[in-house]
C-alpha cells in the first residue's frame, strides 16, 4: 500500500506584508515610519494591506512606495515591478455589488404610456435649454473661480532632519504650476510631485497654480530643519 505524505504549502508574502515584515523587523510603529517618510500613516497602512483603492491616485501610490520602501532598505525598483503586477491583479479581481433581482416590478400605469411628439418636443427643446445654460454656468465659473490646487504631502510646519523633501500635491489640469518661482509638470490629472532642497533653519515654500484666465491659487508651506542635528552631522 502506498503511503502519502502531506506536505505543507507555502505562499509567499504579498508586497505589503513584505513591508509590513520589513518594518516590524525596523522595530518601527506605523506612527514613526510616517514621521520619517513625511507620508501619512493611512496610506501606509493601506499599502502594506495591499488596498490600493485608498491611495489618493497611480503617481501618489509610486512615489510613496519608492520612498517607503528605500526607508525599510528595500530595492525600490523591484519594489514598484511587485506593485504594478499585484495592482493589475487587484483591479480585475474588485468585487462589485450584485444586483438585487428580488425587487417587485413596479406596475405602469396608462398615462405613463401616452407619448406624442409634441410632449417630446417640448422635453427636447426644455432640456437643450437647460444643457445652453448649464454650459454658460461652467464657462463662467471657470473664468472667475480660481483653480484648485492641494498639497498632499508633507504636512504644513514639519520638522526635519533631512536637508531635502519630496513635495506631492493635486491641481486644476491645464495649470501652469510654480513652486519658488519655478514652474513644474503635472501629468494629465494635474498630479506633481517635486524634490526640494532645504536650508538649515524655517524654509517657506510657495506653490502657485496659474488658470489660462490668469486666476491664481497659491498655497505656503513652512518647513524647519533642525539645525543643531544639522550643525553636529556636518
Amino acid at each position: 500500500m502506498v503511503g502519502f505524505q502531506a506536505k505543507e504549502i507555502s505562499n509567499p508574502p504579498n508586497l505589503g506584508e513584505s513591508l509590513k515584515l520589513s518594518r516590524e523587523k525596523k522595530g518601527v510603529s506605523l506612527a514613526q515610519a510616517s514621521q520619517a517618510t513625511n507620508i501619512s500613516a493611512r496610506y501606509l497602512a493601506a499599502i502594506e494591506s495591499s488596498e490600493f483603492d485608498k491611495l489618493p491616485g497611480e503617481v501618489y501610490a509610486k512615489n510613496f512606495l519608492k520612498v517607503y520602501a528605500k526607508y525599510l532598505g528595500l530595492n525600490d525598483k523591484d519594489s514598484l515591478v511587485t506593485y504594478q503586477s499585484e495592482r493589475k491583479v487587484y483591479s480585475k479581481t474588485r468585487k462589485f455589488p450584485e444586483e438585487d433581482f428580488k425587487k417587485p416590478v413596479r406596475r405602469i400605469s396608462r398615462f405613463h404610456l401616452v407619448v406624442t411628439p409634441k410632449i417630446v418636443r417640448g422635453i427636447l427643446i426644455g432640456l437643450l435649454a437647460l444643457a445652453c445654460l448649464a454650459y454658460l454656468g461652467l464657462k463662467v465659473k471657470a473664468i472667475m473661480t480660481p483653480p484648485f490646487l492641494t498639497i498632499i504631502s508633507p504636512s504644513n510646519n514639519l520638522i526635519t532632519e533631512q536637508s531635502f523633501i519630496e513635495l506631492v500635491g493635486q491641481a486644476e489640469p491645464e495649470a501652469v504650476l510654480e513652486i519658488n518661482g519655478q514652474q513644474v509638470l503635472a501629468d494629465t490629472q494635474g498630479n506633481f510631485s517635486e524634490t526640494i532642497d532645504l536650508q538649515s533653519g524655517v524654509n517657506i515654500i510657495e506653490v502657485t497654480a496659474e488658470s489660462r484666465h490668469g486666476k491664481q491659487t497659491k498655497k505656503y508651506l513652512q518647513v524647519v530643519v533642525n539645525e543643531a542635528e544639522s550643525s553636529s552631522n556636518n
